[in-house]
């Protein structure tokens, strides 16, 4: 009879303790491993990035040569660089967004709380406002239709270096921006006035004797605009170098609960309020193009695209290369979640599905169907107007998105807000 009773008693333990969900914190390896495999794929994405830009570079280099020689192919080349700025610099940087949003190395701002960091040891600055600031003023950079003698460009009483550019920046204005992929982006396309067509800058613009005055201040400022931008990507990127007594080294050593919390607010921050709110809801609500990131280039769906990615890519660990034959698949967030409420996992799995069939909507596809990433047949100033129920399936996958990672987050036992 104390055999049978011992015996219930221990089945009735063993029930007991298959039933509670195993506590997050006990499986501290698991999160170890999701936090390097984040480092690896920060530390690749930004040298991608980094590729993208020095391709941009070359490729600017080639054309000024040519402009200024007025040679025949200037014209062909002027189009390599536009192409070049859209596919091999503008995709990985776009999802390298997710990186931000926590004080890492690429939006880092002192505080002052008593504590010093390894970036504040060094007196880093954080360089995003100088790479991707929008949107931009573009009269404050060169001539507009309205203005044929505005902006920087014009102003011959400026000399243009690097550190006056830099300094430039946001002065006297937010959208004063005067540096970054956006500055670059109008100097290549210019004013875009039509829904038909993204800005029509002619190369000519750069062309000593061409359809512009200051071809050669032109010139010399797109030549800084690219020199800076290798710059700061190269000063975040060597940030998350392995091996080295940087910002990667302290952050692989910092509480795992606390590192998680950052990842969970950098994804929940850019499919909610940065992605769906400021990217594309603003100029939804107000049908306005110049609310669009890439207004320029009409380029925006890739911005989205790319943008989305990057939640996507830490979320599931993963991340393909544009401009260098690497990828990475590894532990994401999804095995910790996976971990302690299997169908929530399904369920933002699910939903990333969804958002993805719905932003490549705006893509050319193959003759076999297949989607052409990059390719856009719908630039997003046009299905402002005409595709307002695509747009909308986007906002809602991304609200969803964001509100089922912050569940993820509590159980997760996370606070992230």
């Amino acid at each position: 009879m104390r055999n049978l009773i011992l015996t219930s008693a221990l089945l009735v333990a063993s029930f007991s303790a298959s039933a509670v969900k195993a506590p997050f914190k006990n499986n501290e390896v698991l999160n170890r491993e999701v936090i390097s495999n984040y480092s690896e794929l920060a530390l690749l994405n930004y040298n991608d990035s980094l590729a993208g830009a020095r391709e941009l570079k070359s490729e600017i280099a080639k054309f000024i040569k040519l402009a200024e020689e007025n040679a025949v192919s200037a014209k062909e080349q002027f189009e390599m660089v536009k192409k070049t700025w859209s596919i091999d610099a503008r995709l990985p940087y776009g999802q390298s967004e997710i990186f931000r949003f926590y004080n890492g190395p690429v939006d880092f701002e002192a505080i002052d709380d008593g504590v010093v960091t390894y970036l504040e040891s060094i007196n880093f600055e954080g360089v995003e406002g100088l790479m991707n600031a929008w949107p931009l003023d573009e009269i404050y950079i060169d001539y507009v239709k309205e203005d044929s003698s505005a902006g920087l460009v014009n102003n011959r009483g400026i000399e243009l270096t690097k550190e006056v550019i830099v300094s430039m920046n946001e002065r006297e204005g937010e959208k004063n921006i005067s540096t970054g992929y956006h500055a670059i982006e109008f100097l290549l396309w210019g004013q875009d006035r039509s829904l038909e067509t993204a800005g029509t800058r002619p190369y000519t613009d750069y062309v000593t004797g061409g359809t512009a005055k200051n071809q050669d201040r032109r010139r010399t400022y797109l030549s800084l605009l690219i020199d800076l931008l290798d710059d700061h990507l190269s000063s975040v990127t060597n940030q998350w170098v392995k091996g080295e007594t940087n910002y990667r080294t302290e952050f692989l050593k910092r509480d795992t609960n606390s590192v998680l919390t950052d990842i969970f607010i950098s994804m929940t921050s850019m499919a909610g309020d940065e992605l769906k709110s400021e990217r594309i809801e603003n100029a939804f609500l107000l049908e306005d193009q110049e609310e669009e990131h890439s207004c320029f280039s009409d380029q925006t769906i890739n911005d989205i695209y790319t943008n989305a990615l990057g939640v996507k890519n830490i979320y599931f660990g993963e991340y393909s290369a544009q401009n260098l034959d690497k990828k990475i698949n590894g532990k994401g967030i999804s095995d910790l979640v996976a971990f302690v409420n299997p169908a929530l996992d399904k369920k933002i799995a699910t939903k990333f599905k969804s958002l993805f069939n719905n932003i490549n909507f705006f893509y050319k596809k193959s003759r076999s169907g297949e989607v052409q990433i990059g390719n856009i047949n719908t630039p997003f100033d046009r299905a402002l107007t005409t595709n307002k129920v695509e747009i909308q399936n986007i906002i809602d996958d991304l609200g969803a998105i964001d509100e089922l990672l912050r569940e993820a987050a509590l159980e997760l036992g996370l606070e992230i807000e």
